[in-house]
């Protein structure tokens, strides 16, 4: 079961490359880019991981601010290290900045993921998330290609409501919610460039439409607040199956009770 889980994990990860080689997945991986470069230099910290990628340049957070960035996929060929996002090999405690392009849309649990994410994270530390908007062009074309078994189209497309709730019960606050890619999926360039326009329409009310949605979150830790009790006289701790004294006595007085011998 494991192994074919992880083989489709693979293969879907694969396949939306392929996809983003594409017209329409050039534009989109572009738009991208010109988003991740505006919200990544502002999240701070020492250790960055990104996990899978999108194209075979796999780089999306080289305009993080970060100095050790590490790039996760399920081989090494690409990235620096190797792995299943479902079980991640790195410390509690540890990452400032994690990245997952599309990771919850192809993964097969993705609660796991996000438990994963949220254990491995620091305190106060980011997470990026990028998925498909499924109110959007993109959306509406997989209504048209529902059964097919390639991605994009078999991968999930969550609402942000559902994104925001599952962060909500981890701990994490949603800061920032970006959309982009307001283009059709239509595989011409021609056509691509043509409706380039249509990228305008982001800052009149229609960005909500992009294909691709992207989510910062701050990792807050749950604290619990103590609520203050009426106060009462301490009491001596006293070890188990011994009498606790009624009264102190002095030196003196238990001396003069001990019997002398003879």
């Amino acid at each position: 079961m494991k192994e074919s889980v992880l083989f489709n994990s693979v293969k879907y990860t694969q396949q939306l490359q392929d996809w983003y080689a594409t017209p329409a997945g050039q534009i989109l991986y572009k738009g991208l880019l010109a988003k991740l470069d505006k919200l990544l230099p502002s999240l701070f910290g020492y250790h960055a991981l990104q996990i899978g990628g999108l194209a075979n340049e796999i780089d999306l957070i080289s305009s993080s601010k970060i100095g050790q960035k590490i790039y996760m996929t399920f081989n090494t060929e690409k990235g620096n290290v190797a792995a299943n996002p479902l079980a991640l090999p790195f410390p509690q405690n540890t990452l400032d900045l994690i990245v997952l392009p599309h990771t919850l849309d192809i993964s097969p649990k993705p609660h796991q993921v996000l438990r994963e994410i949220h254990r491995v994270l620091i305190s106060e530390g980011h997470l990026v998330m990028i998925g498909f908007n499924p109110f959007s062009m993109m959306g509406l074309s997989k209504l048209l290609f529902i059964r097919s078994q390639r991605a994009p189209w078999a991968a999930h497309f969550y609402t942000q409501r559902r994104l925001k709730d599952w962060l909500s019960l981890l701990g994490f606050k949603v800061l920032i919610v970006e959309h982009l890619g307001l283009q059709p999926p239509i595989q011409n360039m021609h056509f691509q460039q043509r409706m380039q326009f249509l990228s305008k329409a982001e800052k009149v009310g229609l960005g909500r439409l992009g294909a691709l949605q992207i989510l910062v979150a701050k990792k807050r830790e749950l604290t619990l607040t103590p609520t203050p009790q009426p106060w009462r006289p301490r009491r001596r701790m006293i070890p188990v199956n011994v009498t606790e004294p009624t009264a102190r006595q002095s030196k003196y007085t238990r001396n003069k009770h001990v019997r002398k011998p003879g």
